[in-house]
Protein backbone atom coordinates (compact mmCIF):
# COMPACT_ATOMS: atom_id res chain seq x y z
CA UNK A 1 0.00 0.00 0.00
CA UNK A 2 1.38 3.38 -0.93
CA UNK A 3 1.41 6.31 1.43
CA UNK A 4 -1.16 8.11 -0.70
CA UNK A 5 -3.61 5.21 -0.41
CA UNK A 6 -3.01 5.05 3.32
CA UNK A 7 -3.97 8.71 3.65
CA UNK A 8 -7.08 8.23 1.50
CA UNK A 9 -8.26 5.19 3.45
CA UNK A 10 -7.49 6.86 6.78
CA UNK A 11 -9.44 9.96 5.75
CA UNK A 12 -12.46 7.90 4.64
CA UNK A 13 -12.39 5.87 7.86
CA UNK A 14 -12.19 9.06 9.92
CA UNK A 15 -15.12 10.61 8.08
CA UNK A 16 -17.12 7.39 8.60
CA UNK A 17 -16.26 7.48 12.31
CA UNK A 18 -17.45 11.08 12.63
CA UNK A 19 -20.67 10.16 10.84
CA UNK A 20 -21.09 7.22 13.22
CA UNK A 21 -20.52 9.48 16.22
CA UNK A 22 -23.11 12.00 15.01
CA UNK A 23 -25.53 9.12 14.42
CA UNK A 24 -24.98 7.80 17.96
CA UNK A 25 -25.27 11.31 19.36
CA UNK A 26 -28.60 11.91 17.65
CA UNK A 27 -30.23 8.51 18.06
CA UNK A 28 -29.28 7.17 21.47
CA UNK A 29 -30.68 8.26 24.81
CA UNK A 30 -28.06 7.68 27.50
CA UNK A 31 -30.73 7.37 30.20
CA UNK A 32 -32.67 4.58 28.51
CA UNK A 33 -29.70 2.74 26.94
CA UNK A 34 -27.47 2.89 30.01
CA UNK A 35 -24.00 1.44 29.62
CA UNK A 36 -24.40 0.60 25.91
CA UNK A 37 -25.24 4.21 25.05
CA UNK A 38 -22.22 5.54 26.91
CA UNK A 39 -19.95 2.88 25.43
CA UNK A 40 -21.09 3.64 21.88
CA UNK A 41 -20.65 7.37 22.44
CA UNK A 42 -17.11 7.08 23.79
CA UNK A 43 -16.05 4.39 21.32
CA UNK A 44 -17.20 6.24 18.21
CA UNK A 45 -15.83 9.54 19.51
CA UNK A 46 -12.48 7.92 20.33
CA UNK A 47 -12.11 6.43 16.86
CA UNK A 48 -13.12 9.68 15.15
CA UNK A 49 -10.83 11.81 17.34
CA UNK A 50 -7.96 9.37 16.89
CA UNK A 51 -8.27 9.45 13.11
CA UNK A 52 -8.50 13.23 13.02
CA UNK A 53 -5.48 13.81 15.24
CA UNK A 54 -3.45 11.13 13.44
CA UNK A 55 -4.13 12.69 10.05
CA UNK A 56 -3.45 16.19 11.34
CA UNK A 57 -0.26 15.04 13.07
CA UNK A 58 0.99 13.19 10.00
CA UNK A 59 0.39 16.14 7.68
CA UNK A 60 1.95 18.56 10.16
CA UNK A 61 5.02 16.35 10.66
CA UNK A 62 5.50 15.94 6.91
CA UNK A 63 5.14 19.69 6.44
CA UNK A 64 7.70 20.47 9.15
CA UNK A 65 10.12 17.65 8.16
CA UNK A 66 9.70 17.16 4.38
CA UNK A 67 12.93 15.17 4.15
CA UNK A 68 11.83 12.57 6.72
CA UNK A 69 10.44 9.18 5.84
CA UNK A 70 6.63 9.28 5.68
CA UNK A 71 6.43 5.90 7.43
CA UNK A 72 8.34 7.09 10.50
CA UNK A 73 6.43 10.36 10.64
CA UNK A 74 3.14 8.46 10.47
CA UNK A 75 4.12 6.01 13.20
CA UNK A 76 5.10 8.84 15.53
CA UNK A 77 1.96 10.80 14.76
CA UNK A 78 -0.22 7.73 15.30
CA UNK A 79 1.45 6.92 18.61
CA UNK A 80 1.02 10.48 19.86
CA UNK A 81 -2.57 10.52 18.61
CA UNK A 82 -3.36 7.39 20.60
CA UNK A 83 -1.87 8.96 23.72
CA UNK A 84 -3.64 12.30 23.17
CA UNK A 85 -6.95 10.56 22.48
CA UNK A 86 -6.59 8.50 25.64
CA UNK A 87 -5.87 11.64 27.63
CA UNK A 88 -8.78 13.57 26.14
CA UNK A 89 -11.35 10.77 26.38
CA UNK A 90 -10.39 9.84 29.93
CA UNK A 91 -10.79 13.49 30.93
CA UNK A 92 -14.18 13.58 29.19
CA UNK A 93 -15.21 10.38 30.96
CA UNK A 94 -14.25 11.72 34.37
CA UNK A 95 -15.97 15.02 33.59
CA UNK A 96 -19.20 13.24 32.68
CA UNK A 97 -19.34 11.75 36.17
CA UNK A 98 -18.22 15.03 37.80
CA UNK A 99 -14.95 13.44 38.93
CA UNK A 100 -12.51 15.66 37.03
CA UNK A 101 -10.54 17.79 39.48
CA UNK A 102 -7.27 19.65 39.10
CA UNK A 103 -5.32 16.85 40.78
CA UNK A 104 -6.93 14.13 38.66
CA UNK A 105 -6.11 16.18 35.55
CA UNK A 106 -2.50 16.42 36.66
CA UNK A 107 -2.39 12.67 37.30
CA UNK A 108 -3.84 11.92 33.86
CA UNK A 109 -1.35 14.21 32.11
CA UNK A 110 1.50 12.73 34.17
CA UNK A 111 0.45 9.17 33.30
CA UNK A 112 0.24 9.80 29.57
CA UNK A 113 3.47 11.83 29.64
CA UNK A 114 5.23 8.87 31.22
CA UNK A 115 3.89 6.60 28.48
CA UNK A 116 5.25 8.97 25.81
CA UNK A 117 8.56 9.23 27.67
CA UNK A 118 8.78 5.44 27.70
CA UNK A 119 8.39 5.31 23.92
CA UNK A 120 10.87 8.12 23.38
CA UNK A 121 13.51 6.44 25.55
CA UNK A 122 12.90 3.01 24.06
CA UNK A 123 14.42 4.10 20.73
CA UNK A 124 17.56 5.61 22.28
Amino acid sequence: MTFRWFLIIMTLATVAAWIGWVFVLNTTDPVSTGFIGYALFYFTFSIAFLGTTALFGTVLRLWIHPDGLPYRQTVRALRQSIIFTGLFVSAMFLLSFDLLRWWSSVLIVLLFSLVELFFLNRHN
